[in-house]
């Protein structure tokens, strides 16, 4: 197991709660990702990871592939 990293990505598209939820669920399914909540409200995604089992890209890549846009981190 590799070190947890801790990650808010802004997210732009999510319009309800079925928009978070979405992503939240899609990126639990994910190998590596410990905790993943995502808030329209706020527009953004709260993601804990395995940087060895994950990469940022594969999170990046799998929330756009949902077909919202990540605009960037903090």
């Amino acid at each position: 197991m590799g070190k947890t990293t801790k990650t808010k990505f802004q997210v732009s598209g999510m319009s309800c709660n079925g928009c978070s939820a979405s992503i939240g669920r899609a990126l639990s399914r994910l190998d590596g990702i410990e905790k993943a909540e995502a808030d329209f409200q706020k527009g953004s995604a709260d993601v804990s990871y395995d940087e060895k089992a994950i990469t940022k890209e594969k999170i990046i890549e799998t929330i756009e592939n949902l077909g919202y846009k990540v605009e960037g981190e903090s």
